[in-house]
């Protein structure tokens, strides 16, 4: 009887946790690229609900006494657009993103997750010094485009132990020693 085991627990969970992101950045980012005028138009009406809802008064927005909801999307992002940002500086205004840069921020969105599910599948299937890397890299960008928030930074921070850090990465990966002594000539 063979005894075939998988990677160790934690990279394991690592992999899993770095597909499930990477599945949720795609489901997340794919209607926005699918769609970007609906959800400036969505963007817009939450940003004049925040502003009408918030203890400040000096930023509310005239909807006519309608809701946000009621809003066509043009009057919506017109009227988003001029929501102050400051209360003394009230040329400082909130500007609303373009179809075209919403449909951009949302491809490398999805890529990224695209990126994250399938080198949490490498790491898991092959234990490649390179799929570690791969893995490790599309972590790192998870925190700078941040797709779920805060979750983002917790999920580069358990990816990074448990590929660099760990008791298993170091057994899997050990160092590789350096070659010491002069340039060869």
């Amino acid at each position: 009887m063979t005894d075939v085991s998988g990677p160790p627990t934690v990279i394991r969970a690592a992999s899993l946790l770095l597909m499930v992101t990477g599945l949720a950045s795609l489901v997340f980012s794919l209607p926005v690229v699918m769609d970007p005028s609906s959800a400036q138009c969505h963007l817009s009406r939450t940003w004049i609900d925040d502003a009408n809802t918030d203890k400040k008064d000096w930023n509310n927005v005239d909807t006519g006494g309608r809701k946000p909801d009621d809003l066509g999307c043009d009057e919506a992002v017109r009227l988003a657009d001029g929501i102050r940002l400051k209360e003394k500086d009230p040329s400082k205004t909130a500007t609303v993103p373009s179809d075209s840069a919403l449909r951009i921020q949302n491809v490398m969105a999805s890529l990224l997750g695209v990126g994250q599910g399938i080198a949490g599948f490498f790491v898991m299937r092959k234990l490649s010094r390179q799929a570690r890397s791969m893995a490790l890299g599309f972590s790192g960008a998870g925190i700078i485009l941040q797709v779920l928030g805060i979750i983002s930074l917790g999920v580069f921070a358990f990816v990074v132990y448990a590929l660099a850090f760990s008791p298993a990465s170091r057994e899997i990966w050990p160092k590789q020693p350096r070659a010491s002594g002069p340039a060869p000539e």
